[in-house]
């Protein structure tokens, strides 16, 4: 059994359809991944907002100024990249151009003023109200703890002697304690590729199907040879399935690296279950593999080579690998079968990486793995069966 592991790596690593499903689909497909999401990642950072400042006697008299010039310091949490302009009319110049976003003076009593255009470009509306919305509230903010310091010098002078008063009378901080639902920050687009994982690993049972042809006298030569042989039907497919099981691991193994290493997807510290999980996919995958190459139907490899990738590109419909459209079809199908989360071996597959990304527990990840085991034993008893009970009236 061990001549026919190998003797069945060495012949799928010499068809050209194993490295184009087994490397380059997955490569290709990821590649293209990350840069359709390139801008929908977000690292959680704020741009720095630019705005323009007057930079007259008032400006440097104003204590507004030590606030803006601390939100524009660099470091991770810069705010605002100001630009100082001599006079309003500079000022106006780069703001009607869009270097600036918008206009910070002082009048003579130390109020900040700022000013914005009443048009902005309609395609960058949400990233431009968004700045606004900093700008507003960096000034507004502002002038209310300047009346809060006026009023308790006021009320109360002797509290402004007091410097952890004062900083907790400007603070904003609340009872807030923030907390993480998931294991990691939420990432809308990994999902995709979670359920890229699933459609790989299901192109590659076409190596098992492929393989269990070439030991079916009634379609290949080289079947009809080995029937004659000293080795039983079982050890025969308990080969194929091992060596198939080998190359489909190591196309997971490549998508999952290279997701990885390449595209940058965050799997939080656990490549090493991930791969645990790519494995587990292998093992479904060449279940089915097998189970397809034993049925009788017609047309040899074309035929089964067919039905296999129908299949899987129809499962990853239903795991939301073709867009938005399809995912929110994939949920609508999930509520109302769930049943078909656990049927769906590409589905499973999904879910199964989705929850060891979420999760801090290991348990929803650990059973949609056994689910994937029980599935391989599934496919693997039936194909023993049909293999086994196969007769031929001629070799």
């Amino acid at each position: 059994m061990f001549n026919t592991i190998i003797t069945t790596v060495k012949t799928l690593l010499r068809r050209p359809s194993t490295w184009v499903w087994g490397a380059i689909f997955p490569i290709a497909l990821s590649t293209m991944f990350m840069f359709m999401f390139a801008n929908l990642s977000s690292d959680g950072k704020i741009d720095p907002v630019p705005v323009a400042v007057v930079a007259d006697e008032a400006w440097d008299a104003s204590t507004f100024k030590g606030v803006a010039a601390s939100l524009a310091k660099e470091g991770d949490d810069k705010l605002l990249d100001v630009s100082e302009c001599e006079d309003v009319d500079a000022a106006n110049r780069a703001l009607k151009s869009g270097e600036v976003v918008g206009i910070y003076t002082v009048d003579a009593a130390g109020t900040p003023k700022l000013t914005l255009l009443s048009s902005y470009d309609s395609s960058r509306a949400s990233s431009v109200l968004t700045d606004r919305s900093i700008l507003e509230t960096v000034a507004s903010s502002y002038t209310q703890n300047a009346e809060l310091m006026s009023q308790i010098a006021q009320d109360n002078p002797a509290a402004l002697a007091d410097p952890e008063a004062v900083a907790r009378a400007l603070s904003i901080e609340g009872g807030v304690r923030r907390v993480s639902l998931t294991r990691t920050t939420p990432d809308g687009t990994v999902i995709y590729y979670y359920a890229l994982f699933g459609l790989v690993a299901m192109m590659s049972a076409e190596f098992a199907a492929l393989s269990v042809v070439d030991l079916q006298p009634n379609l290949s030569g080289l079947g009809a040879r080995r029937c004659v042989g000293g080795l039983s039907k079982t050890a025969s497919l308990a080969g194929i399935f091992v060596g198939s099981w080998l190359v489909s691991f190591a196309s997971m193994a490549i998508a999952i690296g290279y997701v990885s290493l390449v595209v940058g997807v965050d799997f939080g510290g656990r490549e090493g279950l991930c791969l645990v999980g790519g494995a587990a996919s292998a093992l479904a995958a060449t279940g089915l593999g097998l189970f397809v190459g034993t049925l009788p139907v017609k047309g040899g490899k074309a035929s089964k080579s067919g039905i296999l990738t129908g299949f899987a590109t129809t499962c990853a419909l239903f795991a939301g690998l073709y867009g938005e459209p399809a995912m929110a079809l994939a949920d609508d199908v999930a509520r109302a079968f769930p049943a078909e989360c656990w049927l769906n071996p590409v589905k499973l597959i999904c879910d199964m990486f989705n929850r060891l990304y979420f999760f801090e527990d290991l348990g929803p990840f650990v059973i949609r793995a056994g689910a994937l085991v029980l599935m391989t034993l599934v496919f693997v008893v039936a194909a023993t069966l049909i293999f086994g009970r196969s007769r031929y009236e001629h070799l």
